[in-house]
């Protein structure tokens, strides 16, 4: 699975193969997480080791090494959906998978009024547990998605409807 990541002003290109090898900007990197609270990290690139921390969802917030950092990630079905550009439109917003996992919650139905910040589904990925929330204030379209089924990063999973 390739992703994009915006890490304050730089960009990174990650790609993760099958085999578990890790490039970075086409560099293969050793790459290692380990928990070590909720919401936090130990992250090894190379022999360097940083303390993660996320700080926020919406926009994506993180701690790394005591400085907060503004971060944002695409995977690559959201990427090329962006490049081809009619995915979303004015007024529409389809809320995606950000990685694969089991659907444990869906928060609302279809038709339901949402404020932004509103948490639309749960989903467990990597033995942790991600409330995806409404990007933007809307109405519920569609839900394309029910509670326990697995899903593919990208997967489509929520259309709002901005009002």
């Amino acid at each position: 699975m390739r992703y994009e990541i915006q890490v304050g002003e730089r960009t990174v290109r990650l790609e993760v193969a099958p085999d578990g090898s890790t490039l970075v900007d086409d560099r293969v990197v050793a790459l290692q997480a380990r928990p070590i609270a909720p919401d936090a990290w130990w992250i090894t690139v190379d022999g360097a080791t940083h303390e993660v921390q996320l700080l926020g969802r919406d926009p994506l917030r993180l701690w790394v090494d005591g400085t907060e950092v503004a971060t944002s990630v695409a995977d690559e079905r959201t990427l090329a959906a962006r490049r081809a550009g009619g995915q979303e439109r004015p007024g529409r917003h389809e809320l995606r998978a950000p990685m694969p996992g089991l659907l444990k919650a869906v928060h609302v139905r279809e038709g339901d009024t949402v404020e932004r910040g509103a948490p639309l589904v749960t989903l467990e990925a990597m033995k942790m547990e991600n409330e995806l929330r409404a990007p933007l204030s809307g109405r519920v379209m569609r839900v394309m998605v029910a509670v326990g089924a697995k899903v593919d990063g990208g997967a489509l999973l929520v259309v709002l409807a901005q009002e």
